[in-house]
């Protein structure tokens, strides 16, 4: 007989197990109203962490031995539990998001057994998702940046070398091959794709597995150039770990590996801008959208009908740079995360 603790975790593997979708496509999935999942390896290790925390409690402050036995009542108070810990808005979405994910798996399993799905997530969340903190630019000016790369090891600036040129994740430099990097047209590209057994692939380097061309920022060309020459294309181009690098980083000064990431996103939709010739009012058209959707208005709320052309470029360049990230179109709380000034 399985321990009560025991138990409690096998329930939350079996559950988590079944969503698990990891390299399928959780967008292909929402245009083919099919059910989606669990879609990256990082959402798998957040939902498992958040539901054993979850059934702990469950176990020690309710006596709960069975997971099928929580209530929608067990919910809310472990929703109001963690909210006097005093932990952030954000942190408390990201609970209840993990919670519906973990109750999503247990709805599958019972259907797959021929019994009622156990739905103990309410319908409304609990905590209003408007409440996140405001999106704060963490990208670094270029002083910033200098004084950072002068205290990174030789190895740690390829990485940072490597998020800096094409917007990548930590993970994907730190798995970056030779064959990744190609240039084409005289510009330099990262590429990644689905097929699993290519030089480039994406599956174990992108977000969950997902294909993406990432171009190179101009003024890092030669950087690159020096990077790939003469490199075997089966090779990984560092020669760290990823701890090591994030570690070196910190050590830096570097506020979160991301910060270099939001720093090419802003750095890249400048120059969409200059290409289009609306370098200034792209820029303040930005900052529009950006304010209205803070007030709860549509993007394009008080857009003048002169300035339509010039907002359709805009919205074109920032779906060209959240390309290069491997993000969705349209994806307007993204824009206010890496694309705000």
């Amino acid at each position: 007989m399985k321990r009560s603790g025991s138990k409690l975790k096998y329930q939350v593997n079996q559950a988590l197990k079944t969503i698990d979708q990891i390299g399928v496509s959780k967008y292909s999935l929402e245009r083919q109203k099919l059910d989606t999942g669990i879609h990256s390896i990082k959402q798998m290790k957040e939902t498992l962490s958040t539901a054993q925390n979850f059934v702990a409690w469950l176990k020690n402050e309710k006596g709960l031995m069975d997971l099928y036995q929580v209530k929608r009542s067990h919910y809310r108070l472990y929703i109001d539990h963690m909210k006097t810990k005093e932990v952030s808005n954000g942190h408390l979405i990201n609970i209840e998001t993990n919670l519906r994910l973990l109750n999503k798996g247990m709805a599958k399993v019972s259907k797959d057994k021929g019994m009622a799905p156990r739905n103990w997530c309410p319908k409304k969340r609990l905590v209003d998702v408007r409440s996140r903190e405001e999106a704060v630019n963490r990208s670094l000016t270029d002083q910033e940046y200098k004084e950072a790369y002068q205290g990174l090891s030789n190895h740690v600036r390829v990485a940072a070398d490597l998020q800096m040129a094409f917007g990548l994740r930590l993970r994907e430099a730190a798995n970056t091959t030779y064959a990744h990097i190609t240039l084409e047209d005289g510009q330099y590209y990262w590429g990644a794709v689905s097929d699993r057994y290519a030089a480039n692939t994406a599956v174990g380097v992108t977000k969950a597995g997902r294909g993406r061309k990432a171009l190179c920022r101009p003024d890092m060309e030669e950087r690159i150039q020096a990077l790939v020459k003469d490199g075997d294309q089966k090779d990984y181009i560092l020669k760290v770990k990823y701890d090591t690098i994030r570690s070196g980083y910190v050590r830096a000064g570097i506020k979160g590996s991301h910060s270099l990431r939001h720093t090419y996103a802003r750095f890249m939709l400048q120059e969409e801008f200059k290409q289009l010739g609306i370098e200034k009012q792209g820029l303040d058209i930005v900052q529009r959208m950006v304010l209205n959707r803070s007030e709860g208005y549509r993007k394009d709320y008080q857009i003048e009908q002169s300035e339509r052309l010039i907002y359709q470029r805009v919205k074109q360049a920032i779906d060209q740079v959240h390309s290069y990230l491997g993000h969705g179109v349209s994806r307007s709380d993204l824009m206010d995360v890496y694309l705000s000034f």
